[in-house]
């Protein structure tokens, strides 16, 4: 195993002399392969518990279950797996109301959604009139402004993309952080 030597300050490989068994963790006396200095260290075995996944895909809304480990944080915009799936929390509750974060032991429940695909909505200027439409991206894909856009039977090219904290006129934006999608048909 290797560790910090507390006598020579090295990390280095250390050869375990003797373990045992405590009842939250193992004990273990190790002697440094660099300076001979043999002592205790002790590691704490980490609990893992179930928390429960109110867990939304479209429309449909499932309750479903992850193991973590008990001091595990879990936050608001974080992505974790729910049955394989990548997904993003959307909120915490922990002792009776909605928090930002919260120990995986103090939740009551987490609120996710699916992740490994998003909506990004579009507008889509023709000239009087603006038709709401919607892609389907992975999380990562980019969109950037002058790119075209097939929606159906109709073809767009973008002008203005609403970002979660501002509206993006040159350059682009992943589809992650996407509010919305202006563009102007092209006939």
């Amino acid at each position: 195993m290797k560790l910090i030597c507390p006598n020579c300050g090295k990390e280095v490989e250390h050869e375990i002399v003797a373990y045992r068994q405590l009842k939250k963790g193992m004990e273990y006396t190790v002697k440094c392969n660099n300076c001979g200095y043999t002592y205790k260290k002790i590691t704490k075995e980490d609990k893992m518990i179930d928390v429960k996944v109110i867990w939304s895909m479209g429309e449909k809304t499932e309750v479903k279950k992850i193991t973590v480990f008990e001091d595990d944080i879990i936050g608001v915009d974080d992505e974790l797996l729910v049955d394989g799936v990548p997904s993003l929390v959307t909120a915490v509750d922990s002792g009776g109301s909605r928090m930002k974060e919260a120990m995986a032991k103090d939740i009551n429940a987490v609120w996710a959604k699916r992740f490994d695909k998003v909506i990004v909505k579009v507008s889509v200027n023709h000239g009087r009139k603006t038709t709401a439409h919607e892609i389907i991206a992975t999380p990562d894909e980019e969109f950037y402004i002058g790119d075209i856009v097939d929606l159906n039977d109709i073809h767009a090219v973008i002008s203005k993309i609403k970002s979660k904290d501002r509206f993006i006129t040159r350059g682009g934006e992943i589809a992650r952080n996407i509010v919305r999608i202006y563009a102007k048909e092209i006939r």
